[in-house]
């Protein structure tokens, strides 16, 4: 099924550069982070496959490719979740980023210094490192939020595929065949959408993204997951330089053993939220708002959907008012130990 959802996205004219990348000690590391931040250890979360940081990072680079045919780009938006740690943003609950998550990753630069045969190819394809330093340049690639990018791209559409199962392989298609590269306020190229009916298409799966990110059930298993470590890094099982060295298998393997809550973590299917505080160990905190306002192609400019779509200004609304009750907890886990 991971192949069927790659191949949407790779265009006709294959980018081969990337091929020798791929297998860099680098890149390789990716395969061993999970991209939904350890929610794949708990049955609270039922994704329909492993999805790793590996297959994010090739995705948004075919589709960054397909979209701009910039050799450069490309091998930014590859290269651009490589000081990604093991379990990703929860490493920001662990360091108290919960809000802006932008805490736990390594710069490129110092990644890449690392691993010299990255540094080489780099060098061969006339790419100097600090061209990779600031993605914002890069503006099909990165842009500040709430605007689309490859990378929200697949943020959106694999959360709505491979992890919560609301969309259909062909719904994905559909909408991600309508996007074009337009211009926006700022004068700049951004992915925008060519037609209004998939414009309104991107924003309800906006809506399922934003809800479930900012709600308690990815709240819950990625605090459980921080506090967790916490503990094992307080007996010194493990150090914060293992979670970018080792593989997640690795460190879950010491979570089995020292905590004793993990086995009901991972086998656990139903979250209860509340107002009232409960008498255990629960998780009440404030997260990142992720959200995506697409442009749609209009005369004579384009425009962000929520202002010319009655449609996507009511799920906009929707997204902004939203919040999950106070207090999740699991009542069969009273306790982190």
């Amino acid at each position: 099924m991971m192949t069927e959802y790659l191949n949407l996205f790779v265009d006709r004219e294959y980018p081969d550069f990337l091929n020798r990348y791929l297998i860099t000690k680098t890149m390789k590391r990716l395969k061993y982070v999970t991209q939904f931040c350890g929610c794949d250890y708990t049955n609270l979360y039922q994704p329909k496959f492993l999805y790793t940081r590996f297959d994010h990072s090739l995705i948004v680079a075919h589709m960054t490719w397909h979209f701009t045919h910039d050799k450069k780009e490309t091998l930014a938006a590859l290269l651009h979740d490589i000081g990604t740690p093991c379990f990703a943003h929860t490493i920001d609950f662990l360091l108290g980023d919960s809000i802006n998550q932008e805490s736990s990753e390594e710069t490129l630069s110092d990644v890449i210094a690392r691993d010299e045969e990255l540094k080489r190819y780099l060098k061969e394809d006339d790419i100097p490192i600090e061209d990779l330093s600031n993605l914002e340049q890069f503006p099909i690639l990165e842009n500040h939020s709430p605007r689309l990018c490859t990378d929200r791209l697949d943020g959106v559409l694999h959360t709505c595929y491979i992890w919560l199962h609301t969309n259909s392989l062909s719904e994905i298609k559909e909408v991600y065949d309508d996007i074009i590269v337009l211009q926006n306020e700022d004068g700049r190229k951004e992915l925008g959408f060519k037609n209004l009916k998939y414009a309104n298409s991107f924003a309800r799966m906006t809506r399922t993204y934003a809800k479930e990110l900012q709600g308690n059930r990815d709240k819950y298993v990625m605090k459980y997951i921080s506090e967790a470590l916490k503990k094992v890094a307080e007996q010194n099982l493990i150090t914060l330089s293992d979670l970018y060295q080792k593989k997640e298998s690795e460190i879950v393997s010491i979570l089995r053993e020292h905590i004793s809550s993990w086995s009901t973590f991972e086998h656990v299917t139903n979250l209860t939220s509340s107002n009232k505080k409960p008498n255990q160990f629960f998780v009440s905190v404030e997260s990142k708002k992720r959200n995506v306002v697409p442009l749609v192609q209009r005369k004579p400019a384009s425009k962000r959907i929520d202002t010319c779509s009655k449609i996507a200004k009511k799920i906009y609304d929707d997204i902004a008012s939203y919040h999950d009750e106070q207090y999740a907890y699991i009542p069969s886990i009273s306790k982190i130990g």
